[in-house]
């Protein structure tokens, strides 16, 4: 074995003497560790080097094409760069932005805010802050730094009406997301949807950055697109401001880019780097393997990775320190279909490919995903009946799918059957062939399932009785393969609640900031969308406003 490279079995024997952080099932390659690490044998791999932990030998300055230097140096026009290099001119800086995309890039479209002006022109009272900070900090198990979380909160209105005011002048239409139910929900999620497409929420966030780019624009930003960031630059061998980065061309040359006031990174995950997945996320591994990709710095959605991390590696090379909460959670769906939660689970029957049922079904469709991952193939079949559609209406469940907004009518129970026939089964031998599943073993289940539903009692896992529906034997019957779908993972550099990024001893790095999906200890165990575009909404736009306001101010001179 050599020292670059680690077999499987090796690799999980490693982890059993102590590594839980890279203990990951299903690897399909080896995992590659820098030339110098020490040979592996039962040793303790979280005390290991990776590859991406290793700062590259320095740009040589004779390599260095061009300088530009400007007060502020944003790194990354996704939506947490566009809103601070916005906030930042309109309030007296000069900025420059560079991205390794060759425009504006977003994906999705939820933006929370705990209140705005468009929910208080439809009579919307802000929710219980008592009670979203309390089931947020306990489903984190209280890893999460709440600093940032009250402060976030606390200026989300402000940052909202900005953008709102933005998008607005534009001709972007502000809608209000439909929510789960549960969890203490509805929370409201804003979206911007271009008039007259209306129908689904949740996508609609392209429009929103290319808006703030049009105004950083107006405002003087310079851009610079298709230029990938490199290596940060900071003075006295790493120990003092950091001052400045270089970046790469698509010709290959280099620039360097100097900050006066801040270098700014906003540069999203690192979900495409599966070394830093197998130390930092490593459970989704299973989903996303551990082939390596090349990065499109323009791609939309992806569920086999999107970054490779450039912020993040950029400032562990100079002394930054990763965030405390460990793992970082993933962002993760568990499908929705059947689902009558925007956000939600199959809350009837499902059982996984060996025809078993296997956990409660009532809860949010990022929870399930992580049952879901202990399945074999990370699928289960959700199946009910045509009784199932008006009995969750009767237990005051308005129906209404994924992408709703406070403008679309819930499902009526025809819209549900007519929207179900493409994946009906008249008999259960028909249903088990087309989900190959045991025929045999699928009546018993749905056999014990229906004892269960008359009793009015989940003995077997205790789901709320309300929604223990049983199956009609006689048909038709639907189904629905519900997976475990990997979206992104959370998370990175540690930072305190101005943006300021920090070293291992939790004391500043002069002149380094970041926003956006890599703040650090933002989040933990699972991203649950108990409060729909959280991530958005206080990570990217209200943190994005306020560092660039701040900046602006002068008030980490």
């Amino acid at each position: 074995m050599s020292k670059m490279e680690i077999s499987r079995r090796d690799f999980l024997k490693g982890a059993a003497a102590g590594a839980a952080s890279l203990a990951v099932m299903g690897l399909g390659n080896g995992v590659a560790l820098a030339e110098d690490a020490p040979e592996v044998m039962n040793a303790d791999l979280s005390l290991k080097k990776w590859d991406f932990e290793i700062p590259p030998a320095p740009i040589p300055e004779e390599e260095i094409a061009e300088v530009i230097e400007d007060d502020i140096i944003i790194v990354g026009a996704g939506m947490s760069g566009l809103t601070t290099a916005l906030s930042a001119a309109q309030n007296g800086a000069s900025v420059t932005l560079f991205s390794g995309s060759s425009h504006p890039i977003s994906r999705g479209g939820s933006n929370f805010a705990k209140n705005s002006k468009v929910m208080q022109e439809r009579g919307i009272e802000p929710f219980d802050v008592n009670y979203f900070f309390y089931h947020e900090m306990r489903a984190a198990s209280f890893q999460v730094d709440q600093k940032k979380w009250n402060r976030g909160y606390n200026n989300s209105e402000e940052a909202m009406n900005w953008l709102i005011d933005i998008v607005s002048e534009d001709g972007l239409k502000v809608i209000l997301e439909r929510d789960n139910n549960f969890d203490g929900g509805p929370y409201y999620a804003h979206a911007f949807n271009t008039e007259g497409n209306d129908a689904m929420v949740s996508t609609g966030q392209q429009g929103a950055v290319e808006s703030l780019e049009r105004h950083a624009k107006d405002a003087g930003v310079k851009f610079f697109y298709d230029t990938v960031a490199k290596q940060l630059i900071r003075e006295d061998n790493n120990t003092g401001r950091v001052t400045g980065v270089v970046a790469q061309r698509t010709d290959g040359s280099y620039v360097k880019f100097v900050g006066k006031k801040a270098i700014v990174l906003a540069t999203g995950d690192f979900s495409a780097n599966k070394q830093m997945l197998a130390k930092y996320c490593p459970m989704v591994l299973p989903l996303v393997g551990m082939e390596e990709q090349e990065v499109d710095y323009n791609t939309g959605f992806s569920t086999a990775g999107l970054y490779k991390g450039d912020g993040q590696r950029m400032g562990l090379w100079i002394g930054a320190a990763w965030q405390h909460a460990f793992p970082n959670p993933p962002m993760m769906q568990g499908s929705w279909g059947g689902s009558h939660q925007p956000l939600g689970f199959h809350w009837g029957l499902n059982v996984n490919t060996r025809t078993e049922r296997y956990q409660r079904e009532d809860v949010s469709a990022p929870y399930s995903a992580n049952h879901l991952i202990s399945q074999p193939g990370h699928i289960a079949w959700g199946i009910w009946t045509a009784n199932y559609a008006q009995a969750i209406i009767d237990t005051g469940n308005e129906w209404y799918s994924f992408g709703s907004n406070f403008d679309n009518p819930p499902k009526t129970v025809d819209e549900l059957l007519a929207s179900w026939e493409s994946s009906k089964a008249d008999t259960i031998e028909e249903l088990a062939e087309k989900c190959e599943l045991d025929a045999e073993k699928l009546k018993a289940v749905i056999k014990r399932y229906n004892e269960l539903c008359e009793k009015g009692e989940d003995e077997d896992f205790h789901k709320d009785p309300k929604f223990m529906i049983p199956i009609d034997e006689n048909g038709p019957f639907y189904y629905a393969r519900n997976y475990a779908l990997f979206m992104t993972v959370m998370g990175g550099l540690r930072c305190n609640e101005f943006m300021q990024v920090e070293d291992e001893n939790d004391e500043v790095i002069p002149g380094l900031f970041n926003v956006g999906q890599m703040i650090g200890d933002m989040y933990a165990n699972t991203y649950n969308f108990a409060v729909p575009g959280n991530c958005y909404g206080i990570n990217c736009l209200t943190f994005g406003y306020l560092l660039g306001r701040d900046l602006a101010e002068g008030k980490f001179d």
